[in-house]
């Protein structure tokens, strides 16, 4: 006959089944605490590291442009680390702010640099002229941003902003050089605050920003008392033969120099097939003759071949020998260097301003 568990057996028997359980319900307890306390330090990690981002401007939105001034979106987390500069004043920029180590290619220069950034920028690998430079050269390197002139961001050059972007690549265009708008001298000011922020230079940006700030000031200032009618300008180019291009005033940047300087282009728009009659017909006070890599050899002997050109000897500039040669980064390059053209301009065009 089988026995019956006595009640000893009974009360054990729940004894251990409720140690079993309780032995369980312990063991839940401690999992989601540490599961709690795991969430929590990575709560803290993210928020410390979006806290340190804003502390060093991080994140910065900008927007980029193309020629037709179609608007593009940029963000960015951290500092660029590998950058490709597409023009010569973008270039001089992040050298001059201390970036250098970050440029990885740039295009062939349009002059000579200055001597204080000549090694450093003639030990950054050249990728094309920028007429050339190719969208699978750049993508190939992959950079972080690219940066410099609208007019060099095209499907048919190195990308159109919206070709990059699609390839994880961000873009500065530089607001001193966007063609579907009017901008000014305070716009070269504008990118040297934006390129500052974007590489975390923001303090010796600030600063170059607020010296040219004061010498455009001090040029108004030293000019306001000029009288009379502005003074007609020419921004002359590759001078051969008695044919030449200009600039015109669709050049805004330029445009917006020269209302400074109390004077004004007499080209209404730019061109390149000008000749001995349309200089006739203009007949500027002063003929500035902007210099570049692509015209170095009718650079050369310009100046001199319309001195002794008796068909323009009527032409006010070349009667009065009022011509002066400029490179062509200074003045259509749309960085720091125009505000040194600006005040070369200032002494040529009044020279008895100078030091007052």
């Amino acid at each position: 006959m089988k026995k019956s568990p006595t009640i000893y057996q009974t009360m054990a028997a729940v004894c251990a089944a409720a140690v079993l359980t309780a032995g369980c319900s312990a063991q839940q307890p401690k999992t989601e605490k540490v599961q709690q306390t795991q969430e929590t330090a990575t709560q803290a990690a993210e928020s410390e590291a979006v806290s340190e981002n804003r502390s060093t401007g991080f994140p910065f939105t900008f927007a980029a442009y193309d020629l037709d001034g179609t608007e593009h979106i940029q963000t960015i987390d951290k500092v660029p680390q590998k950058v490709i500069t597409n023009n010569q004043s973008s270039t001089e920029l992040l050298l001059k702010l201390g970036l250098g180590d970050k440029i990885i290619a740039t295009v062939l220069k349009d002059n000579p640099t200055t001597d204080d950034l000549a090694a450093a920028y003639d030990a950054i690998p050249v990728l094309a002229d920028k007429r050339d430079i190719s969208k699978e050269k750049v993508v190939g390197m992959e950079p972080d941003i690219v940066v410099g002139r609208v007019k060099s961001f095209t499907p048919e050059t190195l990308g159109s902003v919206s070709d990059l972007n699609a390839m994880g690549i961000a873009a500065y265009t530089q607001e001193a050089t966007r063609m579907d708008q009017d901008v000014t001298m305070d716009s070269i000011i504008e990118d040297i605050r934006n390129i500052g922020r974007i590489f975390k230079k923001k303090e010796q940006a600030d600063k170059m920003a607020e010296e040219l700030t004061a010498r455009l000031t001090a040029t108004e200032e030293r000019l306001k008392n000029v009288e009379g009618e502005p003074l007609k300008v020419l921004f002359m180019v590759n001078y051969q033969d008695g044919t030449f291009g200009g600039y015109g005033n669709n050049a805004s940047l330029q445009k917006d120099l020269l209302t400074r300087l109390h004077a004004v282009n007499v080209l209404d728009k730019g061109g390149s097939a000008l000749s001995a009659e349309n200089l006739i017909s203009m007949d500027p006070d002063v003929i500035v003759y902007v210099k570049g890599t692509h015209n170095e050899g009718a650079d050369q002997n310009a100046v001199e071949s319309m001195l002794s050109n008796d068909v323009i000897k009527s032409v006010k500039a070349i009667q009065n020998k009022k011509i002066l040669a400029v490179e062509y980064n200074d003045l259509m390059g749309g960085g720091y260097r125009t505000f040194d053209c600006m005040e070369a301009l200032a002494d040529f065009l009044y020279p008895e301003t100078a030091n007052k």
